[in-house]
């Protein structure tokens, strides 16, 4: 009992040390008159109103939800909820405990109980590895139940084609994604998503043009869509149009505000084309965005010294070499960590 508890029940017990003597009967021992009324004291101060409430000890607690793993594993799901359960009677905030639940709910497909289990473990602990884990599982487990259904409901939709190009491009196959994009504009035209996704494929692999054409029926719906007006400025420089990669990418800076890399790119297209003034304010934005470019502050220094400002060429310039001395240095950090970790484990 902790030193304060102590006294509290000292006082107590000289206050009524003159009291007559009796019998508890709480525990059954000998005591003054008033001995119901300590020995619940004493219960209180040691939070032990009956044995039956008492806290399981960390130990026991672990023991239990390691015998619900291990039922888990065994795929005796229904014994892993038992298990959590119970730990969860004893404390109902056990963010293993609720884990655990919500993987054997997963497991026998109850998926709403386990959507609910996992919600309350990542409002106990929203940082709590494995109730992110699973929950990013029992996502995607709910995801493809949902695109059954659609495929069920609509097998000939545009949006079950692009769902199928989605697998094939993160499976790797190129060329199926791109004849499913393709099924899927063909039966709903306005799907911006697979356009793009068209779009991006033809520019990587070197089909400007082609490219180009579904930036620009995209654009033609919605004018400032980033994306494809990042895209279509990429393809003009490809095809060194420098005049309409500096007009799309003016529009995808205009289109996104906080973007540093479309001003970046419109600064080193001003530069191509001699407009050493225009590509400062478009550089400086582009530094004050993301000053992490190097690049940039290196096209900055030759800008300014371009448009004859010495001291600010310099200043850009000194930035540059710091960052890639940085730069450097991080490279042999993490080579140096490479080379090691064999001779640490």
């Amino acid at each position: 009992m902790p030193k304060r508890h102590r006294a509290l029940a000292g006082s107590f017990f000289n206050r009524y040390a003159s009291l007559p003597r009796g019998t508890c009967r709480r525990c059954g021992c000998k005591v003054q008159a008033a001995g119901e009324l300590f020995c619940l004291f004493l219960f209180l101060l040691s939070g032990r109103l009956s044995p039956g409430q008492s806290n399981p000890s960390p130990q026991v607690s672990a023991a239990g939800l390691k015998a619900g793993v291990q039922s888990l594993f065994a795929g005796d799901f229904a014994k892993a909820e038992s298990v959590a359960r119970q730990q969860l009677a004893a404390n109902s905030q056990s963010v293993e405990a609720l884990v655990l639940l919500g993987r054997a709910q997963m497991a026998q497909g109850r998926y709403p109980l386990a959507f609910s289990s996992l919600r309350k473990a990542l409002d106990y602990s929203p940082n709590n590895i494995e109730a992110l884990y699973f929950m990013g599982k029992l996502a995607s487990a709910l995801s493809q139940i949902e695109y059954q259904r659609l495929a069920q409901l609509a097998p000939n939709s545009g949006r079950v084609h692009q769902l199928m190009g989605d697998s094939y491009q993160a499976a790797g196959d190129v060329d199926k994604a791109q004849e499913e994009y393709r099924a899927a504009l063909a039966i709903q035209p306005d799907l911006t998503e697979v356009s793009l996704e068209l779009a991006e494929v033809s520019r990587t692999q070197g089909r400007f043009e082609e490219a180009l054409k579904f930036y620009q029926q995209i654009l033609e719906r919605t004018p400032r869509h980033f994306p494809s007006l990042f895209g279509a400025a990429l393809c003009y420089r490809a095809l060194q149009d420098n005049d309409h990669s500096i007009e799309y990418f003016r529009l995808a800076a205009e289109a996104d505000p906080n973007d540093a890399a479309s001003r970046y790119a419109l600064g080193a297209a001003l530069m191509q084309k001699q407009e050493p003034a225009k590509a400062v304010e478009a550089l400086t934005a582009a530094v004050r965005l993301d000053p992490s470019l190097q690049g940039a502050y290196s096209l900055l220094g030759r800008a300014w010294t371009m448009t004859g400002h010495p001291d600010l060429a310099a200043q850009a310039f000194e930035k540059a070499r710091q960052l890639l001395a940085q730069e450097l240095q991080s490279r042999q950090q993490k080579a140096k960590k490479a080379v090691d970790a064999p001779n640490n484990e």
